[in-house]
C-alpha cells in the first residue's frame, strides 16, 4: 500500500504537468490537414463557372453544331409544307398577326402622359354629303391651315350640282391633299391603276392603301410606290408631310423605302377634334387651325361604331381581337406625328434576327445535350423549365428594346427554335447512332442514355 507522502508527490507532479501544458505554445501537429474557408467572391465565381459549364461543356462538339443546323432544317421543311386544317382556323384567327410588341402599346406605355400633337387638327366630317363637304373644305380653308388632308373616296358621280361644287372646291384650294386608291390592273396584275376619286382637279393626291386585310393589324405603310414606268405614287400621309415640312418628307422618301413600321403614339383623344356642324356655325376660333395640318375624315360616334375602323397595336385586347379600334384618319394622324417627330421604329435586318436565333439555338442545344447524356433522368423536367424561362426572358428582352429604344428585334424565330430544340435532339440522336454503327461516325450519342 503506497504511503501518503508518495501520493502527495504524485499529485504535485500532475499539477506541474498541467500547468506546463497550459502555458506552452508547441501543440502537437494535427493528423488531418485543415483548409481555410474560401472568400465569398471565389465561392460565387466557382458557382458561376459550374453553371457556365452546363452551357459550354458540349458547345463545340460536332453533334451540337449539326443538331443546331437540324433545327433550322426542320423549320424550313415544315414551313414549306402546305398544311391547312380547318379545325385549326379558330386558333389561327385568334392569334392572327400577333406580335409580342403589342403589349408595349396596350400596357407598358402610358397614353395619359403623351402630350397633344399641336400640329394636327382633325375635323369629323361624319356622313356629310358632297355639297356640305364642299362647304367644310371652304370653311377650313378660310381658317388658313398650312395643309388640308381629305380622307374620303368618291368612286362615281352622283348629283350633278353637288359634284360640280365639290369639283370646283378641289381646284380652288391648292393646299388640299385628296385621297385615292391604288389598284393592280393589266393581264398579269402588275400595273398600278388609280381608283376612288372621281374628282381630278385637286393639286395633290395620295394613296390610302395599307395593303392588309380587314382582320389584320395595321402595322405598316408604304411611303411611296413606284411602277415600271418610274411613276411615284406617294402615301396620303407622306404627301401631307411634304406640304408641311419638305425636309421631313425628303428624309422619309429617301431613307425609309419599302414598308415603314407605324410607331403609334396617340389615340384620338390626343388630337384636337372639331365637329363639322359647329365648324360651319362659326363656333371655333381660327387660331385652332391656322398654320396647322387639318385632317378631314370620319370619326366614330361610339366604340361600337366600326365604320372606317382598323385593328391597330393600340387595341386594348392584344389577342382575340373582336372590334377594330382606330379610324383611318387617326392612323394617318399617327403616321404624320411619327414622321414630323422623327420617332421611327428601327427595324433590325432579317440577318440579325437569324443570327440571334442561331446563337440562342446553339447555346440551348449544348445545354440540352449535356443533360440528355449525363442526367437523362432529369432531362425532360430541366428542358421544359429551361424552355419556359428562356421564352419569357427573350420575349421580354424584345419588348424592352422596343419600348425603351424603339428597336424592333423579331424574337419569333428564336422562340420557335427553343421550342423545337428538345424534339430535334431525339431525331438527331437516332441518326447519329445509326451513322456510328454503320460508318463509325464519331458522336457523343454512341452510348444509350435512357
Amino acid at each position: 500500500m503506497p504511503s501518503r507522502i508518495s501520493l502527495k508527490k504524485k499529485d504535485a507532479a500532475c499539477a506541474k504537468y498541467v500547468a506546463s501544458r497550459a502555458t506552452t505554445h508547441h501543440e502537437p501537429k494535427l493528423t488531418t490537414k485543415m483548409h481555410p474557408r474560401k472568400p465569398i467572391h471565389k465561392r460565387i465565381g466557382g458557382k458561376i463557372f459550374n453553371y457556365h459549364r452546363h452551357f459550354t461543356k458540349y458547345l463545340y462538339e460536332r453533334d451540337t453544331i449539326f443538331s443546331t443546323l437540324w433545327v433550322f432544317l426542320f423549320i424550313v421543311v415544315l414551313g414549306s409544307i402546305p398544311i391547312n386544317f380547318y379545325v385549326l382556323n379558330p386558333l389561327k384567327l385568334a392569334l392572327k398577326d400577333f406580335d409580342f410588341n403589342d403589349v408595349v402599346y396596350s400596357n407598358l406605355r402610358e397614353p395619359e402622359k403623351v402630350p397633344y400633337d399641336t400640329n394636327i387638327v382633325i375635323v369629323n366630317i361624319g356622313h356629310a354629303d358632297r355639297e356640305v363637304l364642299s362647304m367644310i373644305i371652304d370653311k377650313v380653308g378660310s381658317m388658313k391651315p398650312k395643309v388640308i388632308g381629305l380622307d374620303a373616296l368618291f368612286y362615281a358621280p352622283l348629283d350633278p350640282y353637288q359634284d360640280s361644287l365639290l369639283d370646283a372646291t378641289f381646284a380652288r384650294h391648292t393646299n388640299l391633299v385628296a385621297a385615292q386608291k391604288l389598284v393592280l390592273t393589266g393581264d398579269e396584275g402588275d400595273t398600278i391603276g388609280l381608283s376612288g376619286n372621281y374628282f381630278k382637279r385637286a393639286s395633290h393626291y395620295g394613296n390610302v392603301n395599307f395593303f392588309n386585310d380587314s382582320v389584320s393589324t395595321t402595322r405598316y405603310f408604304e411611303a411611296g410606290l413606284q411602277d415600271y414606268n418610274h411613276n411615284m405614287y406617294p402615301f396620303f400621309a407622306s404627301v401631307i408631310v411634304g406640304q408641311f415640312d419638305s425636309l421631313k418628307y425628303k428624309y422619309l422618301m429617301e431613307q425609309k423605302k419599302g414598308k415603314v413600321i407605324i410607331n403609334y403614339s396617340r389615340r384620338r383623344d390626343k388630337y384636337l377634334e372639331l365637329e363639322y356642324e359647329r365648324l360651319l356655325q362659326g363656333e371655333y376660333d381660327d387660331t385652332l387651325v391656322k398654320g396647322k395640318i387639318a385632317l378631314l375624315g370620319y370619326l366614330s360616334s361610339s366604340p361600337d361604331d366600326i365604320e372606317d375602323k382598323k385593328f391597330t397595336p393600340m387595341n386594348e385586347r392584344v389577342t382575340g381581337k373582336s372590334v377594330p379600334d382606330m379610324n383611318g384618319i387617326v392612323i394617318h394622324a399617327n403616321i404624320i406625328s411619327m414622321v414630323l417627330a422623327d420617332n421611327y421604329i428601327k427595324k433590325l435586318p432579317s440577318w440579325i434576327n437569324w443570327l440571334v436565333a442561331i446563337l440562342i439555338c446553339w447555346l440551348h442545344m449544348s445545354f440540352f445535350i449535356r443533360y440528355f447524356l449525363e442526367n437523362h433522368i432529369w432531362f425532360h423536367l430541366v428542358a421544359k423549365i429551361a424552355q419556359l424561362v428562356s421564352a419569357f426572358i427573350f420575349a421580354y428582352l424584345g419588348v424592352i428594346l422596343f419600348s425603351r429604344y424603339n428597336i424592333k428585334l423579331d424574337m419569333k424565330l428564336s422562340l420557335i427554335v427553343i421550342v423545337m430544340a428538345v424534339d430535334v435532339i431525339y431525331f438527331y440522336e437516332a441518326f447519329a447512332v445509326w451513322m456510328h454503327k454503320k460508318y463509325h461516325y464519331k458522336t457523343v450519342f454512341h452510348q444509350k442514355h435512357h
